[in-house]
């Protein structure tokens, strides 16, 4: 759930020195969708659908804590796979995970790989960290070898929906000013025009789901984690008041849509 606060979506230092210190925050959000209604491997379904021979060079740019590394390490993926990102902090997480990958720190607008050094590469809900996502797209085409492909990952608009309104709820009753909603940077939408504009074909995959959310917890969890949380310090009440505008269905349940997507660029 990218947001607009301050420019803390692409700071570079806040994202590298107190967002992704470590692997912590991202690990508090990504758990949230344990509690999908229908549980999913993300970055299994995403790899299934590339139809891999499992010889490609691999390069993952904004790896994070290494899911997709991960994975693919545990198919046995004989090519090289390889990470980029700009936390050492994350890059120590991927370490754990794939412990045979390449990392490299690295900032995605300035790739730290030479032109066509991977056969697929990765940038998985990472491009609205970017100042400037169209260079980039640009620098991804560039790492990748003719005939490749790009796939990049993003959230639908209506992404988390309901939670993001009642966080945006209380911003608004706080008085903050527009700057500080909680929205999506670059949709799904958006970035297939983009990427359009750079590749010659790019084939979508939408994944809709719901969540079904017990109680406070998890919630809170991923309010803490929020780089507009961890921006004030008053971001614990921001904590406390959104869970606060929790409305529990009469089964117990907060449900929150979800609505990902990845797009394949070749």
């Amino acid at each position: 759930m990218p947001e607009a606060s301050g420019g803390r979506w692409a700071d570079t230092t806040f994202l590298r020195e107190t967002q992704y210190a470590d692997d912590s925050n991202l690990a508090a959000r990504q758990h949230i969708y344990a509690y999908c209604a229908h549980p999913m491997d993300l970055p299994a379904v995403v790899i299934d659908s590339l139809g891999l021979d499992g010889q490609e060079i691999v390069v993952d740019v904004g790896c994070g804590n290494g899911l997709y590394l991960a994975e693919l390490a545990r198919r046995g993926h004989r090519g090289q796979l390889a990470g980029v990102d700009l936390s050492a902090g994350m890059l120590r997480a991927a370490r754990a995970r794939a412990p045979a990958a390449w990392l490299f720190a690295g900032d995605a607008a300035r790739l730290p790989l030479r032109d066509g050094a991977g056969d697929l590469t990765l940038a998985m809900h990472m491009l609205y960290h970017v100042a400037e996502p169209t260079v980039a797209v640009v620098e991804l085409r560039r790492a990748t070898r003719p005939g490749g492909r790009v796939v990049v990952g993003l959230n639908s608009d209506d992404h988390l929906s309901e939670l993001r309104a009642l966080v945006n709820a209380e911003l608004f009753a706080a008085g903050l000013h527009a700057s500080h909603v909680v929205r999506e940077r670059i949709r799904l939408d958006a970035g297939a025009e983009l990427l359009a504009g750079v590749f010659d074909s790019v084939i979508r995959h939408d994944v809709t789901g719901e969540l079904r959310l017990p109680d406070q917890r998890p919630v809170a969890d991923y309010v803490r984690s929020m780089s507009i949380t961890q921006s004030t310090p008053e971001g614990e009440q921001l904590v406390q008041a959104v869970t606060g505008r929790l409305n529990f269905d009469a089964d117990g349940i907060f449900r929150v849509t979800t609505h990902s997507g990845w797009l394949v660029c070749a």
